[in-house]
Parts: C-alpha cells; sequence; structure tokens
C-alpha cells in the first residue's frame, strides 16, 4: 500500500499547523496544550496534544505526532494517533530509584483505557481511523525499567522491549510488524488489542515496567508543495476518531 505525504517536513510544524486549525473550528471539539518531548531539538521530537496545562501530564490520555520508526533508527515515516501511558505498580513507590510522579495513581487514564478495551469500543475507533484514513493502523508498545522511565527535555534512551503490530483491515487482527525480544516476546501472538491488554493485567512483571501504548497511522515525510495530508485531513483522518477517548 502507498501512504499518504504528510504536508510538512518536520512534527515542529505539523503539530503547530494542527493545533492552528482547530482553533479555528467553531465549536473548537478540544482545548489541547501543546507539549514537545524535547524542547530543545523540536523539529523531530515526539509532539504531544494534551487535554489539561499540567506538566508532565502522565494520567492524561494525548493526542501524538512522533516518528516511526523511533529516533536513533531510520527516520522514515511520520506517525500520528492515540497515546497513553501506564505507570509503575504501587508496590515500586518505596525503592530509591523510583520518583513518587512515575507510580500510577487511580485517576490515570490507563484504567478507564482497558474498560474501553474489553467493551470493544477501541476497536470501533479503529475501524473509523481504518475507514477514514484509508491507511493501515500501527500499535507500537514500548516498556522502560523503573529506574530509565522517559523524562521529557533528556536524550530519548531506547526502550528495554518494543514490539508493534499493524492492522491492515476492518476485522482489526493484528500483524506483527516488529516482535518483542525480551520480556515482550510472549505478546507476538496477541491477535488483537484486547488480547494485548489481558497479557498486560495478569503480568506482575510488568509492574517493575513502564509502558508507553501509540495507535495511530504511518505517513511518509514531505512538504507543502509535495505532500497530500494538510492539516485538515491530519486532524480527520488520523486524530479526531480518537478525541472522545482523550482525557
Amino acid at each position: 500500500m502507498t501512504l499518504p505525504q504528510a504536508m510538512f517536513e518536520n512534527h515542529d510544524k505539523a503539530a503547530h499547523a494542527v493545533l492552528s486549525y482547530l482553533t479555528q473550528l467553531q465549536p473548537s471539539p478540544q482545548r489541547f496544550t501543546l507539549r514537545p518531548y524535547d524542547f530543545h531539538r523540536p523539529e523531530f521530537t515526539a509532539w504531544w496534544f494534551v487535554p489539561s496545562t499540567d506538566w508532565p501530564a502522565y494520567r492524561y490520555s494525548k493526542l501524538f505526532i512522533d516518528q516511526y520508526p523511533p529516533p536513533k533508527l531510520e527516520r522514515e515515516y511520520f506517525f500520528t494517533g492515540f497515546y497513553v501511558e501506564r505507570g509503575l505498580g504501587e508496590e515500586l513507590g518505596g525503592l530509591p530509584d523510583v520518583h513518587h510522579k512515575h507510580i500510577m495513581q487511580t485517576d490515570w487514564y490507563w484504567h478507564e483505557f482497558v474498560r474501553h478495551v474489553e467493551n470493544g469500543e477501541i476497536e470501533e475507533t479503529l475501524q473509523q481511523v481504518l475507514e477514514y484514513s484509508q491507511c493501515p493502523v500501527c500499535v507500537s508498545m514500548a516498556v522502560y525499567e523503573f529506574n530509565h522511565v522517559p523524562e521529557p527535555d533528556t536524550d530519548r534512551q531506547a526502550p528495554y522491549d518494543r514490539l508493534a503490530f499493524s492492522i491492515p483491515s476492518h476485522d482489526v487482527r493484528f500483524q506483527l510488524l516488529q516482535p518483542g525480544t525480551k520480556i515482550l516476546e510472549q505478546f507476538n501472538t496477541s491477535n488483537n488489542l484486547r488480547e494485548m491488554m489481558q497479557h498486560l493485567e495478569v503480568l506482575k512483571d510488568l509492574h517493575y515496567f513502564w509502558i508507553d501504548l501509540l495507535i495511530g497511522v504511518r505517513l511518509r515525510y514531505s512538504t507543502g508543495t509535495t505532500g497530500t495530508w494538510g492539516r485538515d485531513k491530519i486532524w480527520h483522518n488520523a486524530l479526531e476518531p480518537w478525541n472522545p477517548w482523550i482525557r
């Protein structure tokens, strides 16, 4: 499948263009605070659309613009969609290398997200993104050790393990895109998002890991003269379907 081209040469320009587009819509669909992972290197860092002025904003679900494969590998795809974090287990709260802000609390959106997946509601959104974008959906999960949780405005370290799936069709079944090789290896046979969440909820060892879950579509980088997806298509095709789950 030939992927569309984003009409932006970097993430900084794309994120600000999308936010500008949202402010012009009446009524505005959501109020976001735009946050970069690395303020000092804005062009190709991850950008988050946060539904709050809180920072850090771990407890909120977010929209994102990033790249796939991840940094320090080949910069190939413009990656945009939905982002949610699972913090460390409360049993780690007494460890000297664990910061309290990284312990997942009851008000983190992750708990709601798991319920939405179990109820089949997220599958409906996946189908919407597939229909609107006409692109496969990519599900990427990265895990970080409890003493190496990613911190904004620091060098972005490689995760302890990562895996990714492609969802090419409306049956929302997974196709393995990048296998997990360590603790996530047992997830490689997951057939769908519900199975992935079921593994996560019963695997106690993962309480010692921070989890980033990204669900989105991949585009090609381009420019304003050669691209086919401007700020409106990025919003309506890839981001707007997730807006009900941003909170």
